[in-house]
C-alpha cells in the first residue's frame, strides 16, 4: 500500500527533531473544565487505555495527580517545571496529569506533556478533549484503530522511524524557566485576513526577518496522534508589502509546493533526509516570528453531550523549549491563537 500524505507528514516530522528524543522536545498543555465532580485517577486510567488500542506511536503514559489551592497557583509560566521534574518518570511515553483545586471542586484540568516529533500541539489539544469525552461517555472517543482503517494509513513500518528516548537530562537541558514570558489576551474572533494584519503589525514592530507559519497539513483528520505540521517561511519583504489576506495566499501557495515535494518522497531514506533538513533550514533564517493558529475549536468543548459532566473553559500551552527558545532572540517571537465560542485566545511571547 502506498503512503498517503498523512502517512508521509507523520514520518517526516518523526525525522525532523533531535535524536535521541530529550526533555526539551515536550509540549506542555492544560485544558481546564467545569465539572460536576472531579474525575478520579481510575477514570483517567480507564479512559486513556483506549488511546493505546493499536496506537503505533504510544503504548504507555505516566499518570499522576496534582492539587493546587487556586488555578492561579498553576500558571502557564510553571508548566516547564512539571515537564522537567517528572521527565525521568515519563520519558519513554508521555505525561498525563489530573489537576484539581481546593478552592473549587467543580474545576478540573487535564495536563499533558507530549514529544512534539510524535504529537503536534493541535493533536495534544484533541487528545485532551477526546480523553474528557471518553470519561464522560464511558466509551472510546479516540477511535484510533477505526480512524487508521478509515484513512487507510500504513503503520506496519512506523517503528523504524521512532526516535530513541533519552533516559536522563543533561545540564544544558535542565531548563525550568523559559527565556520569555507569555502575554495572554482574549478578544472577539477575527477572520484570517484581519488576524494576520494584527500579526503583521507585531512582526514589523519587532523588526523581524521571517514569518514562520506552522500550518497543520491535515486539520480535517480525526487522527489523534502524529505531528502533521508544515513549516512555511514568509520573508520580511513579502510581509511588509502584503495585507493579511495576501500573506495567507503566499503561505498557502508555499504549502501546495511543500505537498508536491513531500508527495515525491517514497523510501525511508528519502523521508529521513528530508526530515533531517527541516530544522537546519528553519534555523538558517534568523529573526523568526512564529505563528500557530488552531482555528475554531468550539466543536470540541464538550457542550454537546452532558455538559454538566465536563465543559472546556480554557486551554493553555506553549511550544517546547527546543522549538521556542529562539523566540527570545532579538527580532524574534511567537504568536499562538485558538478560537473558542466566539472569542480568540492569543498567546504572545515577550523577552524577559
Amino acid at each position: 500500500m502506498p503512503l498517503s500524505m498523512v502517512d508521509k507528514m507523520i514520518r517526516l516530522n518523526l525525522m525532523s527533531f533531535t535524536r535521541p528524543l530529550n526533555v526539551t522536545e515536550f509540549i506542555p498543555a492544560l485544558s481546564t473544565y467545569r465539572v460536576e465532580r472531579p474525575f478520579s485517577l481510575d477514570d483517567f486510567r480507564e479512559a486513556v487505555g483506549h488511546y493505546f488500542n493499536e496506537n503505533p506511536l504510544f503504548s504507555k503514559c505516566y499518570l499522576i495527580e496534582r492539587q493546587f489551592e487556586d488555578p492561579e497557583d498553576f500558571p502557564i509560566s510553571s508548566f516547564q517545571e512539571v515537564v522537567l521534574d517528572e521527565y525521568l518518570n515519563y520519558y519513554d511515553g508521555f505525561l498525563l496529569m489530573s489537576v484539581t483545586y481546593k478552592s473549587n471542586p467543580n474545576i478540573q484540568g487535564i495536563f499533558t506533556a507530549f514529544p512534539m516529533s510524535m504529537q503536534d500541539g493541535y493533536r495534544c489539544f484533541r487528545f485532551q478533549q477526546a480523553l474528557m469525552s471518553t470519561m464522560k461517555t464511558g466509551k472510546d472517543q479516540f477511535r484510533i484503530a477505526e480512524t487508521i482503517a478509515e484513512l487507510q494509513l500504513r503503520t506496519d513500518d512506523l517503528g523504524q522511524y521512532l526516535p530513541a528516548r533519552k533516559p536522563f537530562i543533561d545540564d544544558d537541558e535542565a531548563v525550568r524557566m523559559m527565556p520569555w514570558v507569555l502575554r495572554e489576551t482574549i478578544e472577539p474572533t477575527q477572520k484570517i485576513g484581519p488576524h494576520l494584519d494584527m500579526v503583521k503589525e507585531e512582526f514589523l514592530r519587532r523588526q523581524s526577518g521571517n514569518l514562520l507559519v506552522m500550518k497543520n497539513a491535515s486539520y480535517g483528520s480525526s487522527l489523534h496522534f502524529g505531528n502533521h505540521l508544515m513549516y512555511l517561511l514568509v520573508p520580511s519583504e513579502v510581509v511588509a508589502r502584503s495585507s493579511g489576506s495576501q500573506i495567507r495566499d503566499y503561505y498557502k501557495a508555499q504549502a501546495a509546493e511543500v505537498e508536491k515535494k513531500v508527495a515525491q518522497l517514497e523510501t525511508p531514506e528519502e523521508l529521513a533526509a528530508a526530515g533531517e533538513a527541516v530544522m537546519p533550514g528553519i534555523i538558517s533564517h534568523p529573526r523568526r516570528f512564529g505563528v500557530n493558529n488552531y482555528g475554531d475549536v468550539s466543536p470540541y468543548d464538550g457542550s454537546d453531550f452532558s455538559p454538566e459532566k465536563g465543559t472546556l473553559l480554557k486551554y493553555q500551552w506553549h511550544m517546547p523549549y527546543a522549538v521556542s527558545r529562539g523566540a527570545a532572540a532579538e527580532g524574534s517571537g511567537m504568536h499562538m491563537t485558538f478560537t473558542l465560542n466566539g472569542k480568540a485566545h492569543h498567546f504572545l511571547t515577550q523577552r524577559r
